[in-house]
């Protein structure tokens, strides 16, 4: 008997089959030869962080300008894995001025204070005074909340407020420069801007800060918390920065208090171009919380912190102008170069008339 064979079933089109699975391996080879930007890229985060987290676990959180700027080119150069040609041309063009121009304020600040006036503590210690009933708010903070051989919550939360403002700023600004380019070139404009405007304030008007007018013995006792902190985690060399100094230091660099001018700047910059309500309140929040460690830590009076929050509102206000106005008078360059190529090629292109 013969067997009449099946027939086969239609096979199915092309678009309905399931791709062939790889075994394991091969799908991570296949994975790492078409990502290989994106795998550059990861490693090099995970070697940066590994480096930064065993950089802080034995030293601290980097607050020196020459470590921080080393630590922001990193994370740019880390961020640019998957275009290297990216880095080097951002870099020289965008970074090497700005890290130039911030080298040349650290080390001129130093000698701030030894170039024309002694050192003031009134009319600061006479506002402070005269807002808070006789007695600095500085004093009364420390009176009712500081115990140097038992710190609390709040000394640790201070002290990281206080430290951020050494770092934020830079960390912003290599974000910024990886997402929007022509927001970093505004922002860090604005921010060397304030710069030098306290720079320039630091020669004309030194000025003590509450934990130095203590010592000297124009207010009541309070203490320079900071480097209590910093001595109770053990970081002895960065309270010894603190206590004696260093050639990048100005202790009597206290009006403007550029503690309290970079938030505020922070804020006026961010809060119109971040969408989500919990980075406006956090952008707000930091403002009045940097204020208030400033004051608590005696690093800052409340006269400082109002005349530094004065040159934010104006360096933001005025440079925002300034580049507005530069911004429109280069477009209007652009549209009038346009405008005549369009012409000449116009020009180019009409017949020629015959003659009679």
């Amino acid at each position: 008997m013969t067997v009449l064979a099946q027939p086969s079933p239609p096979s199915e089109p092309e678009a309905d089959r399931e791709p062939t699975r790889l075994a394991a391996p091969e799908t991570w080879v296949a994975w790492l030869r078409a990502h290989r930007p994106r795998r550059r890229t990861m490693i090099g985060w995970a070697v940066y962080l590994f480096l930064l987290g065993a950089y802080i676990y034995r030293d601290g959180i980097p607050f020196l300008e020459d470590d921080l700027l080393l630590w922001v080119a990193g994370a740019v150069f880390v961020s640019c894995l998957g275009d290297p040609r990216r880095f080097w041309r951002g870099f020289v063009r965008d970074w090497l001025p700005l890290y130039l121009v911030l080298f040349l304020y650290a080390l001129l600040r130093g000698y701030a204070d030894h170039l024309l006036f002694a050192p003031r503590i009134y009319p600061q210690l006479h506002f402070d005074e005269w807002m808070s009933a006789g007695v600095a708010p500085t004093v009364r903070l420390q009176r009712a909340l500081f115990h140097p051989s038992d710190l609390h919550v709040w000394d640790y939360l201070t002290w990281a407020t206080y430290l951020s403002h050494f770092f934020l700023s830079f960390v912003l600004a290599g974000v910024l420069w990886v997402r929007d380019h022509k927001a970093f070139r505004r922002f860090m404009g604005l921010y060397v801007t304030l710069m030098l405007s306290g720079f320039v304030t630091y020669v004309l008007y030194p000025a003590m800060p509450p934990w130095m007018a203590s010592k000297e013995g124009y207010m009541g006792a309070s203490a320079r918390t900071v480097p209590v902190v910093f001595s109770h985690l053990g970081i002895h060399w960065a309270a010894a920065v603190f206590e004696t100094g260093s050639k990048f230091n100005n202790d009597v660099a206290a009006v403007p208090s550029l503690h309290a001018a970079c938030p505020l700047l922070i804020c006026l910059f961010f809060y119109p171009r971040v969408k989500k309500t919990w980075l406006k309140v956090l952008l707000v929040a930091y403002v009045p919380a940097m204020a208030f460690s400033l004051v608590y830590t005696g690093e800052h009076f409340v006269f400082d912190i109002i005349v530094g929050w004065i040159y934010a509102v104006v360096v933001y206000f005025g440079g925002s102008w300034v580049a507005d106005r530069w911004s429109e008078r280069r477009q209007r360059r652009r549209a009038e170069r346009a405008g005549a190529a369009l012409a000449d090629i116009d020009l180019d292109d009409r017949e020629p008339v015959p003659a009679e």
